[in-house]
């Protein structure tokens, strides 16, 4: 009977794997056959669904601009874009220049010469001059014109997927909005007679200090000298287009940030000698910066000795408490007394030229001054040959005075 089970119990277990191993998985194919290429999105589908979106008035905030083809020679740079405004037409015309005669189609690649990097400094530098303003670090400015070139280099093969936004500027032009270095990447890449579609704002953009916030920061590479500029006039113009007051946030949920970092921008802003520090490149985090403005507040004494060590030599490693603890135990030491040191036998004694005889009688001994040759001098004449009789009978006196003490020895 046992038996009998045992064999039954091994022909069900038989059947339910010859059941598994004979599942039909066409169906499963299927379906992730069809995911997958509907993942797969053209640049022809994707301006299509952009053009579906900005139709039914769901891109920008619901402002009125529509998708149109317009070549590049017809659209300046935005000016107050913090992260890339230096890049000039003149700096973008030499390194679009360039990067026709280095780009190789074989292997898809166009390195950055070094001499055209230099020279496309310097130019950024003269015209930063030439406009009275302040360049971010020339390292962050360095790094700004590679980043570029390497998204040029992805342009020349890749399409612009999302396209940068533009409005009607002056003398027949459109000034980018929004997408600044998409647009000076596309130059550099294509040339100013490339057509390429944009999206053109039919009205002045609304909040375009707010819009050109957002989408610097989401960028890694924008210096914090950019980020501090951009969020001051990102609030101001909140606040200036705001009937009443308007609250931390109010601001963050406007610019797509959270209320801690609303919060250190301000108090940031606030601090000149920290924005100093900043703007020459020696503090690059948000952290530090916002640190040493309440230190500021709280403790001026080391908030000074912090400035002078960061200016000295950079933003320090590590935690902002154990830099501070440093600072603490340096200011917390009293100075060291400066002592003179000496080097061998002491030099002789020199009697200082005094033009006031009575100032010589005070150091000498009533019985000194009483001894034959002093008790004959008019302390009273200021005159230079008695002034020399009195040096004569203090070299004199001293003379005597040794003679006899070596005497004694």
């Amino acid at each position: 009977m046992r038996s009998r089970n045992r064999l039954k119990g091994t022909r069900i277990l038989a059947l339910k794997k010859r059941s598994r191993r004979t599942k039909p998985e066409i169906a499963p194919v299927e379906e992730a056959r069809a995911a997958t290429l509907d993942s797969k999105r053209t640049s022809a589908s994707v301006s299509q669904q952009l053009n579906e979106r900005l139709t039914r008035g769901e891109g920008n905030g619901a402002e009125p601009v529509r998708l149109e083809k317009m070549s590049l020679s017809k659209i300046v740079p935005d000016p107050e874009n913090q992260r890339t405004w230096f890049m000039n037409p003149g700096s973008i015309s030499i390194l679009a220049s360039t990067f026709e005669s280095v780009w190789q189609s074989s292997a898809k690649t166009a390195e950055l010469p070094d001499e055209v990097h230099r020279k496309c400094l310097d130019q950024i530098a003269r015209y930063a001059q030439s406009l009275n303003r302040d360049l971010p670090p020339m390292d962050d400015v360095s790094e700004t014109v590679h980043s570029v070139w390497d998204f040029a280099v992805h342009l020349k093969t890749e399409p612009l997927l999302q396209p940068f936004g533009v409005t009607a500027g002056q003398d027949g032009k459109y000034q980018v909005t929004f997408g600044n270095r998409r647009y000076i990447a596309s130059c550099i890449a294509h040339g100013n007679t490339h057509t390429l579609e944009v999206i053109l704002f039919l009205a002045s953009p609304k909040f375009p200090a707010s819009k050109r916030f957002v989408e610097n920061n989401q960028r890694a590479d924008l210096p914090l000298q950019a980020k501090v500029e951009d969020y001051r006039k990102a609030v101001s113009e909140i606040r200036s287009n705001a009937q009443g007051r308007v609250s931390n946030v109010e601001i963050a949920n406007r610019l797509g940030i959270g209320r801690n970092l609303v919060q250190k921008l301000d108090k940031i802003s606030a601090s000149a000698a920290v924005k100093l520090l900043i703007m020459t490149g020696q503090v690059k985090s948000v952290e530090y910066a916002y640190r040493l403005s309440v230190l500021e507040d709280s403790d001026n004494v080391l908030f000074k000795a912090a400035c002078k060590a960061i200016a000295e030599h950079g933003e320090p490693k590590g935690d902002f408490n154990a830099f501070r603890a440093m600072l603490d135990s340096i200011e917390s030491k009293p100075p060291k007394r400066a002592t003179r040191k000496t080097v061998g036998r002491p030099s002789k004694i020199k009697i200082p030229a005094v033009s006031e005889p009575e100032v010589l009688q005070r150091l000498f001994a009533p019985e000194i001054l009483a001894s034959p040759g002093w008790s004959q001098v008019d302390w009273s004449d200021g005159s230079k040959p008695n002034i020399s009789r009195i040096e004569k009978l203090i070299k004199k006196t001293l003379e005597d005075l040794v003679s006899e003490l070596q005497g004694r020895g």
